[in-house]
């Protein structure tokens, strides 16, 4: 990386991605204070919330900043998750790692 005061033109495409993504995550989106101080919030509040109240999530929490931290799934992500919960799921039941051919 290049020192304070180089020529910018000859930072690559690359580092300055990383550049951005840095100071994004440290200086404007300060990721992890944002992503503990959501978790604990939403602990506290499904505490104090009432038992028959829809519990709280991370996502109701955060708001939109809950896509910048955890990315939403493409289609394909979505079926592989999808089949890798069913194979664990079928794969809990006594004798199933003989049935199953992995």
């Amino acid at each position: 990386m290049l020192a304070h005061g180089a020529d910018p033109d000859a930072v690559s495409e690359d580092d300055y991605r990383l550049v951005m993504v840095a100071f994004s995550d440290g200086l404007i989106g300060n990721r992890g204070v944002l992503n503990t101080m959501g978790s604990l919030t939403t602990g506290i509040f499904n505490y104090i919330r009432s038992s028959n109240a829809k519990a709280y999530s991370l996502q109701d929490i955060i708001g939109s900043a809950y896509d910048y931290i955890y990315p939403p799934l493409t289609d394909e992500q979505k079926k592989n998750a999808a089949n890798e919960r069913l194979l664990s799921f079928i794969s809990m039941m006594p004798g199933a790692n003989e049935n199953l051919k992995l």
